[in-house]
């Protein structure tokens, strides 16, 4: 199927493709673009792609088949016939973006559960009720089953399910405990989450935190998020002057002075998580620190 664009304006592919193709959900078109089913000019594009006149859209209907290599796994803590408690280690994204990543959470999910492809709201993102930054660490949940799905979701909409961070932050915290509660919306021109402490205009964000242990040019937090904005955890620290340790994203200009640093990942461990089962009952799981911050608090004071 050819489609020509021949409007003046700019538009985005998806939302365009959502007005031609009727029958097709707008995950559905998502997840055409993404394995390649839909090219503009015969070449792949991203979701967000602008397309301009004269633009041509081919599109197949049958999907493309993705040869998925899974090299990341994470470590299964509980499993039983409505969920998984996982371990995701760091390196390892949740879901694929624009960029048509391969070696996902989901792709290893589809890989060992099939079933988990009918889960959830969005088949890009099969059995994903929520999502933990890719270099960050720790304990998420899989419903494997709607009823269960649906179940967790609602914990998470009402802010019941409780996830308890261990991070670790550059200076130290005057106080012992304290919030931020700013709201925080995406920058128009680097795409990274900003806090708005003046206009408050963007998502409400309240963040929780109290001192684990303070070390002379670093501070140890458990942090508690009371909503589950994107980077919210790294974005709220950032703006008060104390960006976690092994962000390359979020962090002020002292940090670029300091000698020792974290390669690889960020010092954000999602340690604790308790939620209520079917039988309303509390399910709570711990998981320690990984070894490489360990071993990380080790080399400093």
């Amino acid at each position: 199927m050819k489609i020509i664009y021949n409007e003046k304006e700019k538009e985005r592919l998806d939302k365009f493709l959502q007005t031609q193709l009727k029958d097709i959900s707008r995950s559905q078109i998502k997840k055409l673009i993404l394995s390649g089913n839909i090219k503009v000019n015969d070449k792949e594009s991203s979701v967000h792609h602008w397309l301009k006149q004269g633009d041509e859209i081919n599109y197949t209907e049958k999907e493309k088949e993705v040869k998925k290599e899974i090299t990341i796994e994470p470590k299964i803590i509980e499993q039983n016939d409505n969920y998984l408690i996982i371990d995701k280690p760091h390196n390892l994204l949740v879901h694929a973006t624009d960029r048509c990543e391969t070696n996902t959470l989901a792709d290893w999910l589809v890989s060992k559960f099939p079933d988990v492809k009918k889960i959830g709201d969005d088949p890009l993102r099969p059995g994903i009720v929520h999502r933990l930054d890719k270099e960050a660490s720790g304990l998420m949940i899989i419903p494997l089953n709607q009823k269960y799905f649906d179940l967790v979701k609602k914990q998470f909409q009402d802010r019941t399910i409780k996830k308890e961070y261990t991070a670790l932050v550059y200076g130290k915290l005057i106080n012992e405990k304290g919030e931020i509660n700013n709201p925080l919306e995406r920058d128009k021109k680097t795409g990274l989450m900003k806090v708005q402490t003046v206009k408050k205009t963007g998502r409400t964000a309240l963040t929780i935190y109290e001192v684990i242990k303070k070390y002379i040019n670093y501070t140890l937090v458990k942090v508690q998020i009371k909503t589950g904005r994107t980077h919210q955890i790294r974005a709220h620290f950032y703006s008060i002057g104390h960006s976690l340790v092994g962000d390359k994203l979020y962090k002020t200009k002292d940090i670029r002075k300091k000698k020792k640093v974290l390669e690889q990942r960020i010092f954000l461990h999602a340690n604790y998580l308790a939620f209520k089962d079917e039988d309303n009952e509390l399910r709570e799981y711990n998981s320690e620190l990984p070894k490489e911050l360990k071993e990380f608090l080790n080399t400093i004071k």
